[in-house]
């Protein structure tokens, strides 16, 4: 009998564990408990039972919540690990069964290309540094996968390209997986004016170009889209949306990306009760809506928000 590991407080990869499987774990574990063996997630339990199983984020693909919607890992930024498995594909990280993979994934994480990764180790495959092209491939039923597959494509606006491929996923019974994003991984960050033109943080403030904008849909658009895919399962289905975004402002200090994420986090929340209300489904729904964690948000200049 070992002495616990203790933590004075929880990471998201931790506490987004709690959430999935019920059992509390130390800190950068996905899906692993303290002594080492592998949980099972409600998203596992539900699929067993024929349930569908969605994942909706705008930060990229395998970051700890997202992750720990499905994935097992001992080490939360093992980022191509936790792709392949929540995609289905064969991965270094054992399992007691290979996992079936998800029936829906919307992502962001395309475009932060790396040739190497430290925090990945030695089994990182030089690329995309969340799921390299071979994976993608391998996922895309053009070649022999499980899901249509679509990604953000240089002059088409993203928030069509993401209908027209679920419709087509719909009529061909695959699963789905969107790849969307920036080089720096995620969705275009919204601001507190309802636009995209962030203000810096402690880092330089980002910029976007008119594609970056209409080649990627929004999180309310993926789930809109995620909400009328899955439902096509008789049996139902469970999804997990992140506006992981709020997390990304309040470690850079960044009132103004702070205040956008809540904005773009609502339209999507409104997507969803919007969907239960048209398709008179509430008796049949449980929508929670919580944090991984608390954040503080510490502003080291408050009165830079004062004008003169």
């Amino acid at each position: 009998k070992g002495s616990p590991v203790v933590h004075p407080y929880v990471d998201s990869a931790a506490s987004a564990t709690a959430m999935t499987t019920g059992v509390k774990t130390y800190n950068g574990s996905i899906n692993v408990g303290p002594d080492g063996k592998q949980l099972e997630t409600i998203a596992h339990q539900l699929q067993k039972q024929g349930w569908a199983i969605g994942v909706v984020t705008n930060v990229p693909i395998s970051h700890a919540t997202p992750a720990a919607a499905y994935a097992h890992n001992v080490y939360r930024y093992d980022y191509q690990a936790m792709s392949r498995a929540m995609l289905g594909l064969p991965s270094v990280a054992p399992t007691r069964a290979p996992l079936p993979g998800v029936e829906l994934l919307l992502s962001a994480g395309w475009g932060e290309e790396l040739a190497n990764d430290a925090v990945q180790g030695r089994n990182y495959v030089p690329g995309n540094r969340y799921l390299p092209e071979d994976d993608i491939r391998q996922a895309d039923a053009a070649h022999g996968g499980k899901y249509q597959v679509v990604q953000r494509t240089a002059g088409v606006p993203g928030a069509a390209a993401l209908e027209t491929a679920a419709k087509e996923a719909t009529a061909k019974g695959r699963r789905l997986f969107g790849y969307f994003g920036l080089p720096s991984g995620h969705l275009p960050f919204r601001t507190a004016d309802g636009g995209y033109n962030p203000a810096a943080g402690k880092a330089k403030a980002e910029q976007y170009s008119p594609a970056d904008l209409t080649e990627n849909p929004t999180l309310a658009d993926m789930t809109r889209v995620a909400l009328n895919f899955l439902s096509h399962d008789p049996q139902g289905f469970w999804l997990m949306v992140e506006a992981g975004d709020v997390d990304w402002a309040n470690h850079d200090t960044n009132l103004d990306n702070s205040i956008g994420a809540v904005l773009g986090g609502d339209e999507a929340f409104r997507a969803i009760t919007d969907w239960i209300e048209a398709h008179n489904a509430w008796k049949d729904t449980a929508v929670i809506v919580t944090a991984d964690h608390g954040h503080y948000l510490v502003l080291e200049k408050p009165e830079a928000l004062i004008g003169p």
